[in-house]
């Protein structure tokens, strides 16, 4: 409830919506409101978060990360952490993280056994694992905020 929050949190909320608008225009702010009342599913809500939190991490938009057929090792590092991240907190198959990432379900059993195996060992892996963490914190502050 808005009537409900502190000024603070109403301010913050009003400041984020008139970015927004500025950004991304009133219909489509509106339209991306409605669906985020639409999927009142906290699941759902923590999937989208994931995707974002993923594709920020990674510097890739969205449309690149579900749609993209570029494998290009930030995209396809993205896909991997953004896999293994939905399977560890979201607690879905892999087909179903094969249906809201928009693969093939071979290829989400591909990234999860590559990302379960990754070795502190290489630099390559190491980096990905950083960011796998920094996400993760992203995540668990969302969750106590969500939950708390």
């Amino acid at each position: 409830n808005l009537y409900l929050m502190p000024k603070t949190n109403s301010t913050a909320l009003i400041e984020e919506l008139l970015k927004t608008i500025d950004r991304v225009g009133i219909k489509s702010t509106i339209q991306s409101l409605r669906d985020t009342q639409n999927l009142l599913d906290g699941n759902q809500i923590l999937q989208k978060f994931i995707i974002i939190e993923t594709c920020k991490e990674f510097s890739l938009a969205q449309n690149t990360l579900l749609e993209g057929r570029k494998n290009t090792p930030n995209r396809t590092n993205a896909i991997g952490a953004c896999a293994i991240l939905l399977k560890r907190y979201c607690k879905i198959t892999q087909s179903e993280i094969g249906s809201v990432l928009r693969k093939d379900v071979s290829n989400i059993n591909k990234y999860i056994k590559k990302f379960n195996n990754l070795d502190t060992k290489f630099k390559n892996d190491i980096e990905i694992l950083v960011s796998i963490e920094k996400i993760e914190n992203n995540i668990n502050n969302f969750n106590s905020k969500l939950n708390g």
